[in-house]
């Protein structure tokens, strides 16, 4: 079963998603910032020891970062949704999964934060 670490207003939503577009049995394991300092709680830090989410653990594997674990999921449960690399395809594909980090997000949690 896979299981995720899910921190609250994190990147982990885009993990939920993904696991839900492809049909997955999952779990989830929550945890809440503290609503002063909104910092994640520490016992995050027994997952992964800089205490960040999301961490994806399926059987033996511990994913951390968002990006890294869809690409994960996708290539061990849905290859075929992956283009071939070296094509047109891919670098849309490629550019895609980077843009909601690094030119979505920061949009997002302005409109969160604000």
């Amino acid at each position: 079963m896979i299981k995720l670490h899910h921190l609250n207003n994190s990147r982990s939503q885009r993990v939920i998603w993904a696991l839900e577009e492809l049909g997955l049995d999952f779990e989830i394991e929550s945890y809440q910032r503290d609503p002063t300092t909104y910092l994640a709680p520490e016992k995050l830090k027994e997952v992964h020891p800089l205490g960040k989410a999301p961490i994806l653990e399926d059987g033996e594997n511990k994913i951390a970062e968002s990006a890294v674990i869809i690409d994960y999921l996708v290539n061990q449960y849905a290859p075929n949704l992956k283009p071939e690399i070296n094509t047109e395809e891919y670098l849309n594909y490629q550019y895609w999964m980077h843009y909601a980090e690094g030119s979505l997000m920061p949009y997002l949690v302005m409109k969160l934060v604000f």
